[in-house]
């Protein structure tokens, strides 16, 4: 039962993600962004099922929804289909888009050392996987000085939910290094 609620989750998150790409030179489905940061968290020997349905999730109430009457249907199919702790994880994880980005921002920041372990987690998965996709396939108008300040926002904010997966903590820092360190080598 749980593995196909875990199933039911990635194809509820593809057909949310269905019409999305990653920002980039490649257009990547989006949907491989959520599968990916599942993935990281399973690597590192995360396997509780509400946590890995709340990653392949964690970007639908934020980046689909057009209004607030969508996104109170979509908060109550997921409350329905995948339980209410699924919803308050993503929810936690979740963006108000309704503030500037300046002020999400910060606000991340300044909440990430008040989430739940799950959604602490999560934070530290999606940001491995951004730094990365910045890396490898980034997005296409911002300057390597924009990179340099992503990555530096991303550790401040994955300063605030560490201690929960000394592995995980471990793979963020190691990939923090690695890509800063690209970035400061290979300037365009």
């Amino acid at each position: 039962m749980t593995e196909q609620l875990l199933l039911k989750a990635l194809v509820f998150a593809a057909e949310r993600h269905k019409d999305q790409t990653r920002k980039g030179k490649s257009n990547i489905p989006y949907i491989n962004h959520p599968i990916e940061v599942a993935h990281v968290l399973s690597s590192f020997g995360e396997t509780e099922y509400d946590l890995l349905i709340a990653a392949f999730l964690h970007d639908v109430i934020e980046d689909t929804v057009k209004n607030d009457i969508e996104k109170e249907n979509l908060k109550n199919d997921i409350r329905k289909q995948f339980g209410s702790n699924v919803l308050e994880i993503v929810l936690e994880v979740s963006d108000n888009k309704s503030l500037s980005y300046k002020e999400r921002k910060k606000l991340q920041v300044i909440n990430t050392p008040n989430l739940s372990d799950s959604a602490k987690k999560i934070k530290i998965a999606d940001k491995i996987c951004n730094i990365l996709d910045i890396k490898n396939r980034p997005p296409e108008k911002w300057s390597n000085q924009r990179k340099l300040e992503y990555l530096k926002w991303a550790k401040s904010v994955v300063n605030g939910a560490v201690g929960l997966n000394k592995k995980l903590d471990q793979y963020f820092f190691d990939t923090y290094n690695k890509v800063h360190t690209y970035l400061k080598n290979n300037k365009p």
